[in-house]
């Protein structure tokens, strides 16, 4: 009887507990949502906007156009001109992602934390002082003056847009859970992503870590291990190639009275919103792209096919929205970007084009002498900061007021260790690229592509291209400061006279190559005496993969490019094996010695040998870290790919060094790694286990995201898998019978509405490298699998 009694209690005591777990999770604050009960509730949360339905739908409007859905969620848009097409496009981003696209809106123009709470206000500090709210209406205001077609069809786009929201300001259930509604879409917000994307893609701010480097470094060492040039490399370019007009500077390091402050700066983490990643860039992280083309001399079909696939920061929903756009004379397909009307990677009837990051240093940085926090020495004088106070709106709270100092260099930048800087980002001026990228949708051929992409300003990007006709060519589209001879992303001096500087009168591109193909993979445009960025701090081993399979394969089909896509293999494997022959290791470390000799650098999921590589590749750089402190005495480690290099050079040896010590060392770190983590049976472990990774939700609710399991590849691989970046879409483009199709698929989904079929439904086949045949019919009676069509009147 005691025992009933006592299990009855027991019992009692574990309700009342999950009871009380229940008050605690349903009402625990979650930022701007309140609470999880509130979030999750059927009359005011998530769950309470009802799924959109399928059929045809007709809509009362002034333009006449037809949008077919398919089975993906594509959006097939026909229409008599170009501008009611673009009206149909701003209808579907509205209805599929109109979140998304006030996010990035908001951020741009540094009003987040009124949409959403406190927590978002370091953001809205961080962009409000650049004015691109204030610059999106000027900008716009000269092209309704200059280019009234491009004006028109911005303007129609922005109608379509708000023509949705009209009448369906409820259908996302973050703006019900958020107790809100989407604000009117105005066309000037088109003009934003530009400098959004040029944050993610352009600010890198590595002008302290490059000043010591030159300052701290004979020039010996310096080229050795931090090469501005570096050796061996593919280039984008012929390293024969550059433009008459072009006034190119000498890469000779001139001595300099500025001195870099060594600080142990730590990096920063700001909230992070889909890709505005707030926190010090650099050129060597994992973000990048692959795009490539071949020739009708190296296909099986003896036609061009065109291969892209961006990395970027991947969350639900990703950056890229899929749509097809028709008239009788404008016929364009493939990847916009929510809230603006162009493709920047697709294909027309004619020609094909792919995009991947330039990379280029956009960013300057100059060392203030300051007095009082207040005065900074200039030509002679004392000149006060030029101070300007912002208004950010937070919501629930009262307004907080910034107050911005700038000098006649760009925004005052004061570091932990009480220094004071100027920062001038070049991005962050006037952008003429969404038009660049309206005239690239026109091209016909070559020469109306590259005059097209003359005008484009930023991110700098390398632009592949095929047309109909067999042709290739490649453009690197970009301003690129035309600094002064001497320069080569170190501090500058900010005592001195201050001349801004202007884009170089040049135009870098390539067409028709003899070898019959062109890549960019992210690396040193051209081998010359312009300065483009630190692309020697970076590993090349990407690149170098690409090339290699392309020089090497004369038979490409459309099936091999979708392979070369999903490869794995790191072929920085091959600079160990050469360290394990050069150097004697110990006996306990001969369980890794044998199992990487005896492997080929795929990095699998299910491989216990790309887990045991892995950890060796960053005990390796753990051990850069440590060599470039304790030997070279600077802060930022040489490349992977230089460190190893210098490990396996037999001639070369710094003084006092001991090569066989550093390699001892990485290896201990590996296997003290492996056991600790895994214990004696970590032979046995795959690399699935550090190699999946999670797709968050936009706002990173619980429940809202996607595990991507048995993940292959790394930072070196053409699939790329780093804790941050993957590849977004993979499309490739083919030449088929005078035509181009396209094979594509988007990692994630076209919808940004967590109760829409098509919010993940792309992640699994993207995960397997399961391509979806694209659709570019000129009759809309012959598209396959429509779900849901709108016919406006």
């Amino acid at each position: 009887m005691k025992k009933n009694k006592t299990i009855k209690r027991i019992k009692i005591v574990l309700v009342g507990l999950l009871f009380l777990a229940w008050i605690f999770v349903t009402t625990f604050n979650l930022g701007p949502f309140g609470s999880l009960g509130e979030l999750t509730s059927y009359k005011t949360g998530l769950l309470s906007v009802p799924l959109q339905s399928n059929g045809t739908r007709e809509l009362h409007t002034n333009r006449k156009l037809d949008i077919y859905v398919d089975d993906s969620g594509i959006p097939h848009i026909y229409a008599a001109s170009k501008n009611a097409v673009a009206y149909g496009l701003g209808y579907m981003h509205a209805k599929d992602r109109y979140f998304q696209m006030e996010m990035i809106s908001r951020i741009v123009q540094g009003r987040v934390s009124e949409l959403l709470w406190a927590g978002t206000l370091k953001s809205d500090k961080f962009w409000k002082q650049y004015e691109f709210e204030q610059k999106s209406v000027a900008l716009l205001k000269t092209y309704k003056k200059e280019n009234p077609e491009f004006y028109a069809y911005l303007q129609a786009y922005s109608d379509g847009v708000n023509a949705y929201l009209q009448n369906n300001e409820n259908s996302d259930p973050i703006y019900k859970a958020l107790g809100t509604a989407p604000r009117k879409w105005k066309t000037e917000y088109s003009l934003l992503s530009t400098w959004y994307m040029s944050y993610t893609l352009t600010y890198f701010d590595h002008h302290i870590d490059q000043q010591e480097i030159y300052q701290e470094l004979p020039e010996q060492i310096r080229n050795y291990f931090y090469p501005l040039r570096p050796d061996g490399i593919n280039a984008i370019l012929p390293a024969n190639l550059v433009p008459s007009s072009l006034r190119t500077p000498n890469l000779e390091v001139r001595s300099s009275n500025i001195t870099a402050v060594k600080s142990e700066k730590k990096e920063q983490s700001i909230f992070d919103l889909g890709g505005a990643l707030m926190r010090n860039h650099k050129f060597y992280q994992g973000i990048g792209s692959n795009n490539w083309v071949v020739n009708n001399t190296k296909t099986k079909s003896k036609q061009n096919i065109l291969a892209n696939d961006p990395h970027l920061f991947l969350t639900l929903p990703e950056a890229f929205y899929e749509a097809h756009l028709a008239t009788d004379n404008f016929k364009v397909y493939g990847f916009t970007i929510p809230g603006v009307p162009v493709i920047v990677s697709g294909h027309n009837d004619k020609i094909s084009w792919g995009i991947t990051n330039g990379e280029w240093d956009l960013v300057d940085r100059y060392k203030l002498q300051v007095k009082n926090d207040s005065l900074y020495l200039y030509e002679g004088k004392w000149i006060p900061f030029t101070i300007k106070n912002y208004t950010i709106r937070i919501k629930g709270k009262p307004d907080y007021i910034e107050k911005s100092k700038s000098t006649v260099h760009g925004k005052v930048i004061k570091e932990e260790d009480g220094q004071y800087y100027a920062q001038h980002w070049y991005a962050a001026e006037k952008s003429n690229s969404t038009k660049a990228m309206y005239e690239v949708m026109k091209s016909q051929n070559w020469d109306g592509f590259s005059t097209a992409l003359k005008e484009y300003s930023y991110p700098p990007q390398n632009f592949a291209y095929s047309d109909v006709n067999n042709n290739i060519g490649i453009v690197c589209a970009g301003q690129l400061p035309e600094r002064s001879s001497g320069y080569v992303g170190q501090l500058l001096d900010g005592t001195k006279k201050y001349t801004p500087a202007k884009p170089l009168n040049s135009f870098w591109s390539a067409y028709n190559p003899d070898k019959g193909f062109l890549f960019s993979a992210n690396q040193q445009p051209i081998q010359n005496n312009v300065y483009f960025g630190a692309h020697g701090a970076k590993d090349n081993y990407r690149a170098k993969r690409i090339y290699s399979l392309l020089e090497k394969n004369k038979n490409w089909t459309v099936k091999d490019i979708q392979k070369m896509q999903s490869d794995i293999v790191d072929i920085s494997l091959e600079d160990f094996k050469t360290l394990m022959n050069n150097y004697k290791l110990k006996s306990k470390y001969s369980d890794i010695v044998k199992e990487l000799k005896n492997w080929d650098g795929t990095m699998s999921g299910q491989e216990n040998q790309a887990l045991i590589y892995e950890t060796l590749r960053n005990a390796s750089i753990a051990e850069a870290k440590e060599f470039a402190k304790n030997k070279l005495q600077v802060k930022q480690e040489p490349s992977l790919e230089y460190f190893i290099k210098y490990l396996n050079d037999k001639k070369y040896t710094i003084p006092a060094d001991n090569k066989q010590k550093i390699v001892d060392g990485i290896f201990e770190k590996t296997l003290d790694t492996l056991t600790k983590q895994y214990g004696n049976g970590w032979k046995s472990v795959t690399y699935k286990t550090i190699s999946n990774f999670d797709i968050n939700n936009i706002l990173f609710i619980p429940g809202l995201g996607e595990k991507v399991e048995n993940a292959g590849g790394n930072i070196n691989t053409i699939n790329i898998n780093t804790k941050t970046f993957h590849p977004v879409f993979r499309a490739v483009y083919e030449v088929k019978g005078g035509k181009i199709q396209a094979h594509t698929i988007l990692a994630g989904g076209q919808s940004g509405l967590i109760n829409s079929i098509h919010y993940k439904d792309q992640i699994e086949p993207w995960s397997k490298g399961q391509y979806k045949e694209a659709q570019f019919e000129n009759n809309p009676g012959k598209l396959e699998k429509i779900k849901n069509v709108i016919k406006f009147n």
